[in-house]
């Protein structure tokens, strides 16, 4: 009988197993018998081989060298992807035909993570469309010349932080964690109203919360590839878009802080917490909807706010210095114009109106995005079958990546791609100028990224203040290593530079 019974269960896998065998390769014959150029996969995995091996960030520049054609196939696992090279055609689905590309691919989220499933980033539409609407007020220009002050004093600490460490006590650099630390001083009250500062006295409760977002594990990376490239896998392994100990932290935080205000009736109309409290009031929520939904996307845009808006930051302002400091005549010009913005204004601080006028260090940031995008690639999926070209039709749930690397370095576009020059953009108008679409690092169209004039201005801030008192050396290799486990980029070990006082 257990013979029969082993037997039995033999056959069975054999028949799955050959299932599967058939299914993949059906599946992995999808391009090919559309008539479309594709990578060829590897069975199981897809293209997703090398996953954790290389960063994202070289998958997709690899790709971008490969294929030069305006799109092409590959397979994130067993699931087909179009990959679109073409800034025309990623118009038409950024923009244009938003209405058949409204949602990411990624997976978006379950009930045991509602900070990963309902954060702005995530979630879908219409849900959505509402938060995008309420939250648009927190990046107006009056709020900005107010967060422009603080950014300025925590770009001033900034300043004695590298002093104190990497001159006086000559530690080793790691400008990842330093720029991480300045980005979450100025995160603690633009989301929090709370005036801390990790870099002046190394306490902050935003730099528990930063610690467990930032730092990139192989577990980390595993979870983050997942939910971004085989959703499915994520759905099945219960996967979340923020750890636990940072989950857990970002709640109590804000519900402390709430605590707070109604015992001393000091409210803030300044910070995002204040922004959701009004919008909890307000907000018509769908029929039938759990009763803490309303806490719960309260609490998904604080946690979102603070991974995006200091991990981006803090990437580009590494790579920025990093490019200043193998660049020296690029360096020298932008400390001449800021040091006569300076003299100009009779201030030894630069505000609001004062940085958007530096119009090359603005042209620094922009080429550094440029080089360095924080995501290589801004995901979609059809919504209902469209036609992309009169050659190319997009099935229902099929998922769509607009190459960001390919369009940004274009030799079409960007004469000597690989090389970083800020002259590109002097002439650059806006925060808000795409290029004609071959300048993506924000995203475009409705889902463009929300905090980019934030983003672009705290990064202004920090550098005007450290060009001023220190020059920039090499340190690293010119060629930096990208953390493979990073879905953001992020230079391997932090990134290293010289500081020296001028």
């Amino acid at each position: 009988m257990f013979e029969v019974i082993v037997q039995a269960i033999l056959v069975l896998m054999v028949l799955l197993l050959t299932i599967l065998y058939f299914y993949l390769r059906r599946q992995y014959d999808y391009w090919k018998d559309r008539g479309i150029p594709y990578e060829k996969p590897t069975f199981l995995v897809g293209n997703l081989g090398r996953l954790l091996r290389i960063s994202m960030f070289d998958f997709m520049l690899n790709l971008t060298k490969k294929h030069k054609t305006d799109y092409f196939g590959i397979f994130l696992g067993w699931k087909p992807v179009l990959v679109i090279n073409s800034r025309k055609l990623a118009k038409k689905v950024l923009v244009k035909d938003f209405e058949h590309f409204q949602n990411r691919y990624s997976f978006p989220g379950h009930a045991d993570d509602p900070l990963g499933a309902l954060n702005l980033f995530t979630v879908k539409n219409p849900m959505w469309g509402t938060m995008r609407n309420e939250l648009a007020p927190m990046f107006t220009s009056s709020r900005l010349k107010k967060l422009a002050e603080l950014m300025n004093i925590n770009s001033g600490e900034l300043v004695r932080r590298i002093q104190a460490d990497y001159i006086d006590n000559n530690k080793p650099v790691d400008m990842k964690e330093l720029f991480s630390m300045y980005t979450s001083d100025t995160v603690a009250y633009t989301v929090f109203g709370l005036r801390v500062s990790v870099l002046k006295d190394l306490t902050s409760p935003l730099w528990f919360i930063t610690q467990h977002m930032v730092r990139w594990t192989f577990w980390r990376g595993f979870e983050f590839s997942m939910i971004f490239f085989v959703p499915a896998v994520a759905a099945i392994m219960k996967l979340k878009f923020f750890s636990e100990p940072a989950t857990n932290y970002v709640k109590k935080l804000f519900w402390d802080v709430v605590e707070e205000r109604k015992k001393t009736n000091n409210p803030s109309n300044q910070d995002l917490l204040h922004l959701m409290l009004q919008l909890k009031e307000n907000l018509k929520l769908p029929v039938g909807s759990d009763k803490e939904l309303a806490d719960n996307l309260m609490l998904a845009q604080a946690a979102v706010f603070i991974l995006g808006s200091i991990e981006t930051s803090s990437t580009t302002l590494s790579y920025c210095l990093h490019e200043l400091a193998y660049h020296p005549q690029v360096q020298e010009k932008l400390y001449k114009e800021v040091s006569e913005a300076m003299e100009q204004t009779g201030k030894d601080i630069l505000e609001f109106n004062d940085l958007l006028e530096l119009r090359y260090l603005t042209a620094c940031v922009k080429e550094t995005l440029r080089k360095f995008p924080t995501l290589a690639f801004l995901d979609r999926v059809c919504n209902r079958t469209y036609q992309l070209t009169d050659d190319v039709t997009i099935e229902k749930g099929t998922p769509v990546y607009i190459n960001v690397h390919a369009i940004q370095r274009n030799e079409k576009y960007y004469p000597e791609p690989e090389e970083w020059k800020p002259e590109r953009f002097v002439d650059s108008s806006t925060d808000n100028d795409n290029h004609d679409f071959t300048f993506l690092p924000f995203g475009e169209g409705p889902r463009f990224c929300i905090g980019k004039r934030y983003g672009m201005l705290q990064v202004r801030a920090a550098i005007a203040q450290m060009v001023m008192k220190y020059r920039f050396e090499p340190k690293d290799p010119y060629n930096v290593e990208t953390d493979p486990y990073s879905v953001i980029l992020g230079p391997k070990g932090g990134g290293k530079i010289k500081f020296v006082l001028r």
